[in-house]
């Protein structure tokens, strides 16, 4: 870093968010004759690069995550190192995320369009369809999970286009302990999380199925359909996952889409859609039918009152913590840990009588194997 405005070859324009484990910023790369790219840069604290395995964990997702070529996710151009400090540079998205616009669509006192409901979760699910079938270089699949799918990682840009955000709390399955995130700790947004996440337990795309659903679901009803007044409530609501059907708070529902909702939101794996490929192919329809498509989306979104919005929202779920502080770590386990046996007791004890775009080179820039997103 030569001053306080820059970072290695990155100048820095605004700080965006703070955690315990570093900050994001808004920064720019400069080319020759005044070629400027903007970016989302994630920068981790000093004191992390002093931990092999937090240094392992992060370079194995990069390595992951800078397979991911899709224009349905945000894409990550760089993963380096300037004095010890490593970091993450990453798309900047000029949009908003879905918090963002279906508040707006509340502030005018209008309910979101179905079919812009059910393109929007056509085209998340195929991105994730597109994560969850990734291999490597020998043709296995790195079983990708998402694991935070929820409204604060749904981008929706100028243009009209969707983009899923932030594949950092993401599982690699069949990979060494500390090339992956530990079962039984929670990560991600709780009222959006599968049952079988928030027990703690091992999971596949099919909990990116549910969460998508209850995203999904959120979006077409305005009902908040786990979230509670605290965190142990919502996650025992989200373990129990009791849903009514959607046409329950919005009677102009087409009767399918209650059926593809129920079976994206039931609470065993085994009774939902096996794939986002299928979800996706039964939610496409109903934007077809209805002419939706980008450019009628930029329309929609016109309409809104968005114009004051905040256009660097890929940085927006990092408002909170980035991760606990070093010294915080262990006590943020161990309450996970504890959150999780608190919710499962009831159920571990049965009942006595129960029945059995890449940036310009450098030398901080890495190839495809080297780079991620955080």
């Amino acid at each position: 870093m030569t001053d306080a405005t820059h970072f290695g070859r990155f100048r820095l324009v605004e700080r965006r968010a703070l955690g315990g484990m570093g900050e994001v910023w808004h920064a720019v790369v400069e080319g020759a004759r005044g070629v400027a790219t903007n970016v989302v840069l994630k920068r981790v604290r000093p004191e992390y690069a002093a931990d092999p395995g937090f240094v392992a964990m992060l370079a194995a997702e990069a390595r992951v995550c800078a397979r991911l070529d899709h224009p349905g996710i945000v894409k990550v151009y760089e993963f380096g190192e300037v004095a010890g400090e490593h970091y993450l540079a990453m798309e900047l998205v000029d949009g908003w995320d879905l918090y963002d616009i279906l508040a707006a669509f509340e502030r005018v006192g209008r309910v979101p369009p179905v079919a812009f409901i059910c393109q929007v979760g056509a085209e998340l699910a195929d991105a994730l369809a597109y994560a969850h079938a990734i291999t490597d270089e020998q043709g296995r699949p790195f079983g990708l999970v998402h694991r935070d799918v929820s409204p604060g990682n749904v981008m929706i840009t100028r243009q009209g286009a969707v983009k899923l955000v932030d594949f950092g709390v993401h599982t690699i399955r069949n990979r060494s302990a500390d090339e992956r995130t530990a079962v039984g700790v929670l990560r991600g947004t709780l009222s959006f999380m599968s049952p079988e996440q928030a027990d703690g337990q091992p999971v596949d795309r099919r909990s990116d199925v549910f969460s998508l659903g209850s995203v999904l679901y959120e979006a077409l009803t305005g009902h908040r359909l786990f979230r509670a007044a605290s965190e142990l409530e919502t996650l025992r609501r989200v373990r129990e996952a009791v849903v009514v059907p959607a046409s329950t708070y919005r009677r102009d529902l087409d009767p399918r889409l209650d059926r593809i909702l129920l079976a994206m939101l039931a609470r065993s794996p085994l009774e939902r859609w096996a794939s986002c490929d299928d979800v996706a192919r039964e939610l496409r329809p109903f934007a077809q039918e209805a002419g939706i498509d980008a450019a009628s989306v930029r329309e929609l979104l016109g309409g809104l009152d968005l114009a004051g919005g905040d256009t660097i929202r890929t940085v927006r779920q990092e408002t909170q913590p980035l991760m606990p502080s070093a010294p915080a770590t262990r006590a943020v386990w161990l309450w996970a840990a504890l959150l999780t046996a608190l919710i499962a007791m009831p159920y571990a004890i049965p009942a006595c009588n129960s029945s059995p775009r890449n940036l310009p080179p450098a030398g901080a820039a890495v190839t495809s194997d080297a780079a991620g997103q955080p």
